[in-house]
């Protein structure tokens, strides 16, 4: 299989920046590229250490980019904010979605002790100004839970509504107010929240969905992605840790799906995918090794090789794969993609030779000739 693309940025970690990653791309009114990225600071690269939503920007078609500077800095009642998707909203303003994590204390409706002390929401920002301000954030569901979402993965349908895929880690253990208790767990159910007045408002759309085969994941659904075909019909693809991703479909703009269920095709370690439309094709990004079981893992989780999957029928097969990266001593994940008319540019982690998968952020650009070479 051939590889493709090339190097065009690297976010190394340093003094005071032990993780960058989980981007998201945007093209400015006056023709620049944004890219977005959870930038964490201090001494601790785990999930709830600090972290803001910083950017970089390139005015040469992604050649060349600025040094990195501060986009949304967490608030103090926080712990982080991560996970940044962009989006070009009707009205003209950018949309940011990300994800806020912060302290359980007395005034949440929980028991801190069982939780672990940590709480995830997913919020929503806009800017009138091409991202030099921004609005106050908003809940995008209103709940108090531990929900994950993942970078680059809200999405504007042809229809005006937003959505954006969640996937819930927590479920409530006693159903009287006196002594609600929400309990964490690493399994993951898939559910949905959506705007139809262009951001203005927010509410959850569908039920919660679990795993098929719930008895036997120990993951769940986690991370899921979606994609609208030209039908309108939405397909859903879920990280799990059954060798590959899992899929399901909605008639109805996100609101009901379909029974979940394997695709094998894109075989997968316990690490998410990203599918996106660019001019001409449809295109997906995920790690295909499978955790089998003589397989040597180390430290990187499976999550290597890196690929990029080409298909010219709506995503309903993908006749053309290539290595983005294929050096079995890295790892890579969690790719944002990017359609810059003749190229794509694809931003994901990369442990960068430090054994530390969520370490360093590569940005990657790929002319659509080879696409098709």
């Amino acid at each position: 299989m051939k590889k493709i693309g090339r190097r065009v940025s690297l976010l190394a970690t340093g003094e005071n920046n032990p993780r960058n990653g989980e981007g998201t791309f945007l093209r400015r009114k006056d023709g620049a590229i944004l890219y977005a990225y959870s930038r964490y600071t201090g001494d601790s690269n785990g999930d709830h250490a600090a972290a803001d939503i910083a950017g970089i920007l390139s005015l040469d078609e992604g050649e060349t980019w600025s040094d990195p500077f501060l986009i949304l800095a967490h608030d103090k009642a926080s712990s982080n904010y991560m996970c940044p998707s962009f989006l070009r909203m009707r009205n003209g303003d950018i949309g940011l979605v990300y994800l806020r994590k912060y302290p359980a204390d007395e005034t949440c409706p929980v028991d801190a002790r069982v939780l672990g002390t940590i709480l995830d929401t997913v919020c929503f920002v806009r800017s009138a100004d091409e991202g030099q301000t921004w609005s106050e954030p908003v809940s995008c569901t209103k709940d108090t839970a531990y929900d994950v979402i993942e970078n680059d993965h809200a999405v504007i349908l042809r229809n005006g509504r937003i959505l954006i895929p969640i996937n819930r880690h927590s479920v409530w253990e006693n159903n009287t107010e006196a002594s609600k208790i929400i309990r964490p767990t690493g399994i993951g159910r898939m559910f949905f929240a959506a705007s139809d007045d262009d951001g203005r408002s927010w509410y959850p759309l569908s039920d919660i969905y679990e795993i098929t085969n719930a008895p036997y994941s120990n993951t769940g659904l986690q991370e899921t992605a979606v994609y609208e075909e030209i039908s309108g019909r939405l397909r859903a693809f879920s990280r799990t840790d059954q060798l590959c991703q899992y899929e399901c479909f909605s008639e109805d703009y996100g609101k009901t799906w379909s029974d979940n269920h394997p695709i094998p095709f894109f075989s997968s370690a316990i690490s998410p995918l990203n599918i996106r439309k660019v001019d001409g094709y449809t295109l997906a990004v995920f790690n295909p090794a499978p955790l089998y079981t003589t397989r040597t893992l180390g430290t990187l989780w499976g999550r290597t090789p890196f690929v990029l999957a080409v298909s010219e029928d709506d995503g309903k097969t993908f006749p053309r794969l290539y290595f983005l990266e294929d050096d079995p001593n890295n790892a890579y994940c969690y790719p944002a993609i990017f359609d810059g008319g003749d190229y794509i540019l694809v931003g994901y982690y990369h442990s960068n030779d430090t054994g530390i998968v969520l370490n360093a952020n590569v940005i990657t650009k790929v002319t659509k000739t080879e696409l098709a070479e």
